[in-house]
């Protein structure tokens, strides 16, 4: 099957040749700052760490999702391993469900050194920061959830912290699920591309996303995520997309009878610390504080891909009728959103990306 990259690079002509082996020596997220704990402008409440053992501190997460999520659950497993391994002197304090603000607003307080010490980021909202991600963006990019977690760990998350510190003040530790993103809609069934045409569909303000679903002929439709449930009950759109935890967990079921497995984009949020902690922190400590964050990163791997055939029998039981569309069908006009997401990102960007997928893809 071409892949929509693959349609795009025919029409540019171009003979540039993909450099499938990226690693590069980029090594493991372990590694940390030499920098010592002083004199750090971000102090997260407590104490600089002494000579012997670990500080008195109290760390700040904030993220948007519900207290149900697989996110939340994640977080607080991160605490609990943080405080374990310190013997109780740093603990970390969860905040979900957008209590300190939206995740925009965690984000800003975040960068620059306000009262959130760490915060649980998507892909879309980084790129207001960091233009580059919006390659992560490009839809039909990964085969599986395997395959794409392999990408996330031998390239994504490196890739993200050569640019992250200098860009947004922040360090990344680990990628969490969110899940392959999925079509939901009231009384029309999707089996082909073009049975979506001229639907009124809620989209996320990702500039991936909103190519891609005008590429297939949508009429896109931007809702702030807090009004969503109503806009569907009410009609003001007519469909929506979410991976099948997010359907679940928010009730669309309530207001959608038909799930069409499109699988047209992996969602994942990066678990992110703000720099001039990081910086502050020793050596052991920053292990400490990485070992629990690819921990907390495996719990949602476990919730969120080992979940989704559970999730799906679900909202089958609770009405919803289940499609799987011919993929081939969309893949076929995605060249536009690919066009559009080169010229967000740029094209150097989305072809090293393209090629880690395709080494993965190779190695599998």
């Amino acid at each position: 099957m071409c892949t929509p990259y693959c349609q795009m690079l025919k029409r540019r002509k171009s003979k540039m040749k993909w450099n499938r082996i990226l690693a590069m020596g980029m090594g493991a997220a372990l590694c940390v700052s030499l920098l010592a704990a002083c004199g750090s402008d971000k102090n997260a409440s407590g104490s600089v760490s002494g000579e012997d053992g670990f500080p008195e501190m109290n760390i700040s997460l904030a993220h948007s999702a519900a207290t149900s999520h697989a996110h939340n659950t994640a977080a607080e497993k991160f605490a609990e391993i943080v405080s374990e391994k310190t013997g109780g002197k740093v603990t970390v304090t969860v905040y979900p469900a957008s209590e300190l603000g939206d995740q925009p607003a965690l984000i800003e307080s975040c960068y620059t050194d306000g009262d959130v010490d760490m915060v649980i980021a998507s892909q879309s909202n980084m790129a207001t920061y960091m233009p580059k991600l919006n390659a992560l963006a490009a839809p039909f990019l990964f085969d599986s959830y395997d395959h794409a977690h392999k990408v996330m760990d031998d390239y994504v998350l490196d890739w993200i912290n050569q640019d992250v510190g200098e860009q947004m003040n922040m360090h990344a530790l680990a990628m969490f699920d969110y899940g392959f993103r999925h079509v939901t809609t009231n009384n029309i069934e999707v089996n082909s591309a073009a049975d979506l045409e001229g639907v009124k569909i809620r989209v996320p303000g990702s500039a991936g996303l909103l190519a891609t679903f005008d590429a297939l002929g949508c009429n896109t439709q931007t809702i702030a995520y807090s009004e969503l449930y109503q806009s569907l009950k009410q009609g003001v759109v007519d469909a929506e997309e979410n991976p099948v935890a997010t359907i679940l967990a928010d009730s669309y079921f309530e207001c959608q009878n038909q799930l069409a497995l499109t699988g047209h984009f992996f969602d994942v949020q990066a678990l992110l610390i703000n720099q001039s902690l990081w910086e502050s922190m020793s050596p052991e400590l920053q292990q400490v504080i990485q070992q629990a964050a690819l921990e907390a990163q495996q719990v949602t791997r476990d919730l969120i891909a080992g979940g989704e055939e559970a999730d799906i029998e679900t909202l089958k039981s609770k009405g919803m009728n289940v499609t799987t569309p011919d993929k081939q069908s969309f893949v076929d006009k995605m060249g536009p959103a690919y066009e559009e997401i080169a010229s967000l990102c740029g094209q150097d960007e989305l072809d090293n990306l393209m090629a880690a997928v395709e080494a993965a893809r190779e190695s599998a």
